[in-house]
């Protein structure tokens, strides 16, 4: 995930001065293949391991495009309006 953000805060999550982030409650989606956008309120954020959410999507995706969806250990799950 990649957010922009202003250099001081940047510099102070960088020093370990700066240990929460508060950002609104949306995200904007944008169609890679068209360009257009569309924007959805985030009511509730939850963090899975790899493992339980390689499980819970089991049938819904095959394990060398989780691959390619996902690299970190822990993935952020929103439930979107």
């Amino acid at each position: 995930m990649k957010l922009p953000i202003k250099k001081k805060y940047f510099d102070a999550i960088k020093n370990g001065e700066k240990e929460l982030e508060f950002r609104d409650a949306h995200i904007t989606f944008v169609c890679e293949e068209t360009g257009k956008t569309l924007r959805k309120e985030i009511w509730r954020v939850d963090l899975l391991s790899r493992e339980r959410l390689r499980h819970k999507i089991r049938n819904e995706i095959v394990h060398k495009e989780f691959d390619e969806l996902f690299e970190d250990d822990v993935i952020v799950m929103f439930d979107l309006k």
